[in-house]
């Protein structure tokens, strides 16, 4: 049994819940199991995913009463998971092309040294 979940899996099971809720289907609880029908492989425990989601702090997994089946539902954190996601990619694609640059400069000012 695994005990990682990859973040292609993570993003599969995100886009299933994020995409329910926006469904506005509020008053029909989800489970791990909807993740299965939704893009999460079968060979992924489904429950593990949603503990590191819940542990990750995206989504809940609770009963809303007592004596009531547990549900997941969207955080706030939750509802702004991909939002977040293509910040990151934004952010880290600057780094990388603020890198590249210094390093050019780097090495040209390298190799004009020997030449010149």
């Amino acid at each position: 049994m695994k005990t990682t979940v990859p973040k292609r899996v993570r993003d599969k099971a995100m886009r299933a819940i994020c995409d329910f809720y926006a469904g506005s289907l509020e008053g029909y609880p989800i489970g791990p199991a909807y993740l299965y029908n939704h893009g999460v492989p079968k060979t992924m425990d489904a429950a593990l995913v949603v503990d590191v989601l819940c542990a990750m702090g995206y989504i809940t997994f609770q009963s809303p009463f007592p004596n009531y089946v547990k549900e997941i539902r969207l955080t706030d954190a939750g509802k702004c998971y991909f939002e977040k996601k293509a910040d990151l990619t934004r952010k880290n694609i600057v780094e990388w092309v603020r890198y590249s640059i210094t390093t050019a400069i780097a090495i040209a000012a390298f190799v004009k040294s020997f030449f010149f």
